[in-house]
């Protein structure tokens, strides 16, 4: 058998394993129960002849049994559980990492949401899928052995109230909305009221941002609370029906003539079933979450991976001779009309993509970066290094900052671009600690020590979104003539609010692509 086969079959091995033990469990309170009414009515009668000797072993059985098969259950379970929640996020990092349309546009909010949910998906078996079998199992079989036992009526009225909670159940969970998205928003917003707290202190806006952390938290609240009175209804409702069935039960029972022990018994296996029935509220909650999940990692779109949903969709292409970005556009927004782009930036040339803030700079280096990264890092194909505009600096020393770009860097080659970067003369080495995440440098320091790293790559595209913020002008000004010296024959794409100065690096002319409002159509500009 392989193991794929066998890894398949596993699932179906611990849902049978679950159905026996819950068996065992009703079995238990069942026999039990007929066995102390037994014992009652045989006390309380003269002359009984009635043996303890078999129900006891039985109940002993019964109890080893529930607690062994209980146990291997969700041992087989959970190892089911965890192999399909690793195989369906490595699924999905497959198929995007094949769709060169979701590069470029990932964060953690998008991670977490993927990590979510293949674990919505993979704990289906679990949640969902072992209660709803359990209790359809245990229905069908109880309905059997009590029809078999000359009570067909009874077995009817445990069936309809099995069918009742079901339904209960499935629209219960159909009006559910995924906590997901409010749960991510409303971290998102914590974490970046944390980082902001200082400058809204200083601003005198504190109350405003408290405020607006508030609302967020009331929505979110709000919807729990929604959710917990939608499963305490439905809850209601199920054991309102059990307790109906239960009732039942014994009158048509008693209608029929069955003793006192038989009673007992019909009474104990009917409220074992309905139990389970109860059950299946939170297992079709499950199954719906799962069900979405699955949709969501079934896809690659931006709904799936977070990804900007006005992303542009940019064909960008690199030959060794040039960089060549043609159409479609860079989006409507509030601040700036759509356009198309189409540029061509020979070997060993600059791009400078200028605007104010809000104009689509960042937007259209990341729909390059995204067109590029397609097929760059490959055998015979060009390397692409981004630097975002809020790159990140590792906790750690220069030296393991710029190993991540390098690993085999030695200390001379990372002096090197130190001293590119003018980051020397103010004292640092490849020794320097530079705090956790960087708290130790200035944000000058943090913009070069990037920029060092992404010259570490040797690439052949580099794009660099504001390379000169937190730099004086004569910083600024040999920070991009370093670029240019230490990469002279790659394309520069360089994203500014401005141009230099006609007399400041990068040298020789740069290409200009200016998306300020107002323009419709892009026009490429020679220095």
């Amino acid at each position: 058998m392989s193991d794929i086969r066998r890894l398949r079959l596993v699932p179906l091995w611990g849902l049978l394993i679950a159905v026996i033990a819950e068996s065992c469990s009703i079995g238990l309170v069942g026999l039990s129960g007929w066995f102390i009414a037994g014992s009652a009515v045989a006390g309380a009668t003269a002359y009984s002849t009635f043996s303890y000797l078999a129900p006891s072993g039985g109940v002993r059985g019964l109890a080893l049994s529930r607690i062994a098969t209980h146990y291997t259950s969700r041992v087989v379970l959970h190892s089911a559980a965890l192999h399909r929640i690793s195989a369906a996020r490595l699924a999905f990092y497959d198929r995007t990492a094949e769709d060169s349309s979701t590069h470029g546009h990932w964060s953690g909010q998008a991670l977490d949401r993927v990590m979510a949910d293949a674990d919505n998906e993979g704990m289906a078996l679990i949640q969902a899928t072992t209660p709803m079998t359990v209790t359809a199992c245990l229905t069908a079989g109880g309905c059997l052995a009590v029809a078999i036992a000359g009570y067909p009526a009874v077995a009817v009225v445990v069936a309809v109230a099995a069918a009742l909670c079901a339904t209960l159940a499935t629209v219960t969970a159909r009006g559910r909305t995924d906590p997901g998205t409010t749960r991510a928003t409303l971290r998102t917003e914590l974490a970046a009221a944390v980082d902001a707290w200082p400058e809204m202190a200083s601003l005198g806006a504190t109350d405003q941002l408290r405020q607006r952390t508030w609302q967020l938290l009331a929505v979110y609240d709000n919807q729990q609370v929604r959710r917990a009175a939608a499963t305490a209804r439905a809850l209601g409702a199920t054991r309102a029906v059990s307790a109906i069935t239960l009732v039942l039960t014994v009158l048509l029972a008693d209608a029929h003539g069955a003793d006192v022990t038989t009673l007992v018994f019909l009474a104990l296996l009917v409220t074992g079933v309905a139990a389970n029935a109860e059950r299946l509220v939170a297992a079709a909650e499950a199954r719906a979450l799962a069900r979405t999940a699955a949709e969501r990692l079934s896809s690659t779109d931006c709904a799936a991976t977070g990804s900007h949903p006005n992303a542009p969709f940019i064909r960008g292409t690199y030959d060794h001779r040039g960089l060549t970005v043609t159409g479609d556009r860079v989006p409507d927004a509030p601040t700036r009309q759509g356009r198309r782009i189409e540029v061509t930036v020979p070997a060993g040339r600059t791009l400078l993509v200028t605007g104010a803030s809000g104009s689509g700079k960042t937007t259209l280096l990341e729909a390059v970066a995204a067109a590029l990264h397609q097929t760059s890092g490959t055998r015979g194909q060009p390397t692409v290094t981004s630097v975002s505009a809020d790159d990140h600096v590792f906790t750690g020393t220069v030296a393991t900052n710029i190993r991540l770009a390098d690993p085999r860097a030695s200390d001379d080659e990372i002096e090197g671009l130190l001293a590119a970067m003018g980051l020397d003369r103010g004292g640092l080495t490849p020794g320097t600690n530079v705090g956790v995440g960087g708290r130790d440098l200035s944000g000058g320091e943090q913009r070069r020590l990037h920029l060092a790293r992404a010259l570490a790559t040797r690439p052949d595209v580099l794009l660099v979104d504001e390379p000169t913020t937190g730099l004086d002008a004569g910083t600024a000004a040999r920070v991009l003539a370093a670029l240019r010296r230490r990469l002279p024959d790659a394309v520069l794409v360089l994203a500014m609010h401005e141009p230099p100065a006609p007399t400041a690096p990068p040298a020789p002319p740069w290409i200009t692509v200016s998306l300020d409002a107002g323009r419709r159509n892009i026009a490429c500009a020679r220095k």
